[in-house]
């Protein structure tokens, strides 16, 4: 040891840096990091690069132990501390220099040694291996995490959940493990899990503090003696809580955040190995704390239920439970703006139905109609415990006593046969018309396996087996308006994808937020129409025109005419219809119907359905949904409002995040 002509102050280490045959003496303590020790000695020798510095120290017996971080550095000051010295030697090299001379032969073993004439500087195998394959270092996100837990006094304002949390990011950070001797909201006290075993002291204890209610350390120990302090892959502390807090932001901002992205993005941003169990339940947790709990929100739901019948008059919300179990059954909403809006749509709904993805799962089935802009319009929807006959029936039951009394409507839809059933026994009057994908996918699953001879016979039956009236525009009873998909109801579905697996109460004040956005922004966009008819309905009339303006046309008289357009084709436009039958099932005039109307100089608007004019579109948008202030709602539900959520038996297997397409068979 080096005598040294100063005083070296508790905590300090002075560094006797060589380099080059040059010594330099360099005082450091336990506050610096690596980089400052990088500072100091390129500081000293500047044709040093900072990114090639290789250091070296020799203590006791014991030679060329490698300081290239701050554990390490950590390390180096526990060591001589230990060793009751104040000053250590440390060897520093040009990494990019050294193994480039010509001079220096590289032999893996454990000592240097100097002779005379050429050099032979001989390394550990550690010290040259990363040279030939080198990596991009980069900072974990939780390298911050080892300096959490620093002296007496340190304050969580938090309270003991803070505390718990820096404590568990510090122990996996620092790698070891612990056990807590005392744990509520008062006081929280942390042993080593090897205090027993191994007789190690180190410690941590913290309580709150009258006065302030923050969390204070009144005592520590943070000296391992059991050897077990190594930073590992896995920590028994990395729990769905951890998970919870490090996914926070992106839940609240992705509702759909999935567990396996969860799983690779800890291991990525943190190097800490998670399960898939793990990250699901830290997603439902961070979910939790996020949105709020999926058991409290069912108890919210009576007092939301009076909160939006009184803030939106002329809705129609109807709350389900069972007053025995007080459990949850189901909820039917149909805001009062939405009912009144759809007297100006076309008569035309489209039903479907779609599952849940919150913890109690369940169905969400809903009323969708379609404006005169071809954009959708939601109606109503129902949160029921799944899609059967009873549950179909009891929303229909509703849906029935809010539209227009002797109003025809025509429903498009699959083929569930709990829809059938409720659509006959609710509206037995009305048009039922089968979305054409639907059946297209049923045909297909039944020619599956059959050969090429017998598949003309499968369709046949098929076809047979449906009633025509469902299918076929020829015998299909009311106006389909050319709709032959329910195509708007699969859009609405994925238009409240993100809102799905959210708790039941916060579910539908975002999809009450959803659409009160959506008929704000609808009603500010037509404001600024100029047009009749409304713009899509109108860029399809100019497409129309454009396609039929070569086109001749003969009149024949009462409003008929003929159109030479090859094949040829009649027109009437007093009755409205073409033998192409296009302005029979749309309600709106094909090309040869305009070519006619144009070359008559008629005024095409008195030939459009009134459903498709901008007026009537600003009708359907006339009425705002309002807000509910959640200000208003009680921190705790009083007792007549206190709602169980329903029992589920979850399903076998993992569970279905993806919408299986439905097949409608009956």
């Amino acid at each position: 040891m080096i005598s040294l002509p100063w005083t070296v102050m508790a905590g300090e280490l002075i560094m006797m840096c060589q380099h080059d045959g040059k010594f330099a003496a360099i005082r450091m303590n336990r506050g610096h990091d690596f980089s400052t020790v990088i500072h100091k000695i390129c500081a000293r020798w500047s044709d040093l690069d900072p990114d090639s510095v290789i250091l070296n120290y020799s203590l006791n017996d014991t030679e060329h132990i490698i300081l290239d971080n701050d554990d390490d550095l950590t390390t180096m000051f526990q060591n001589a501390e230990h060793a009751g010295i104040d000053d250590i030697m440390i060897t520093v090299r040009d990494g990019a220099k050294f193994f480039m001379a010509e001079d220096v032969q590289v032999t893996p073993t454990a000592k240097s040694d100097t002779g005379k004439g050429k050099q032979t500087m001989i390394v550990d195998d550690d010290d040259v291996i990363p040279s030939f394959c080198s990596h991009k270092k980069v900072k974990l996100l939780s390298s911050d995490w080892s300096d959490g837990i620093t002296t007496v006094g340190q304050r969580f304002e938090g309270g003991a959940s803070d505390f718990k949390n820096v404590l568990r990011k510090f122990a996996i950070e620092r790698g070891f493990e612990y056990t807590l001797a005392k744990n509520d909201k008062v006081r929280v006290t942390a042993h080593c899990k090897y205090r027993t075993v191994k007789k190690c002291m180190w410690h941590v204890h913290a309580r709150i503090m009258p006065g302030n209610e923050y969390f204070h350390i009144l005592a520590m120990d943070l000296a391992h003696t059991c050897g077990f302090a190594v930073r590992t892959l896995t920590n028994p502390h990395a729990t769905a809580e951890l998970v919870a807090d490090l996914v926070g932001d992106d839940v609240r901002g992705k509702h759909q955040t999935r567990p396996v992205d969860v799983v690779k993005g800890i291991k990525r941003d943190y190097g800490i190995n998670i399960s898939y169990h793990q990250a699901w339940w830290g997603i439902e947790k961070a979910r939790g704390l996020v949105f709020g709990d999926y058991v409290k929100s069912f108890s919210c739901l009576k007092w939301y239920v009076g909160a939006a019948k009184s803030t939106n008059p002329g809705s129609h919300i109807d709350l389900e439970s069972d007053e025995e179990t007080k459990r949850f059954k189901r909820l039917f909403v149909a805001f009062g703006a939405c009912v009144q809006g759809f007297n100006h749509c076309r008569p035309l709904i489209f039903l479907d139905a779609a599952h849940l993805k919150g913890r109690y799962r369940g169905t969400i089935m809903a009323a969708t109609g379609k404006n005169g802009n071809q954009g959708i319009f939601p109606i109503c929807f129902a949160i029921v415990d799944g899609e059967t006959y009873e549950n179909w029936r009891w929303f229909l039951e509703h849906l029935r006593s809010i539209l227009m009394p002797g109003r025809g409507i025509t429903f498009i839809s699959d083929r569930h046969t709990g829809l059938l059933m409720a659509r006959r026994d609710i509206f037995p009057e009305s048009g039922h018309g089968y979305c054409l994908l639907h059946l297209k996918r049923n045909l297909r699953d039944h020619l599956k396996g059959t050969t090429r001879a017998y598949r003309e016979r499968v369709v046949v039956e098929f076809l047979t087996n449906l009633r025509y009236e469902n299918w076929s525009n020829a015998f299909f009873r009311g106006q389909r308006y050319g709709e032959m998909t329910s195509n708007v109801a699969e859009s609405f579905n994925a238009w409240i994808e993100a809102e799905r697996h959210l708790p039941i109460t916060i579910l539908v004040d975002e999809l009450r937020k959803k659409i009160m956005n959506l008929m704000s922004e609808r009603r500010e966009e037509a404001s600024k129409w100029g047009c009749q008819i409304c713009p899509e309905m109108d860029k399809r009339m100019r497409a129309s025109f454009n396609e039929s303006r070569t086109w001749v046309v003969s009149a024949a008289g009462d409003g008929v005419y003929e159109v030479h357009s090859f094949p040829n084709v009649t027109v009437d436009i007093i009755r409205r219809i073409c033998s192409c039958q296009k302005w029979q099932l749309t309600g709106f005039p094909c090309s040869h119907a305009v070519i006619v109307l144009s070359s008559s100089g008629k005024d095409m608007s008195e030939y459009v359905d009134p459903y498709y004019f901008s007026q009537t579109f600003r009708a359907s948008y006339s009425n705002s949904i309002h807000p509910i202030p959640t200000v208003w709602m009680p921190e705790r539900p009083v007792d007549e409002d206190f709602l169980l959520p329903p029992l589920c038996k979850k399903p076998p297997g993992r569970p279905k995040n993806k919408r299986i397409p439905s097949r409608g068979r009956t």
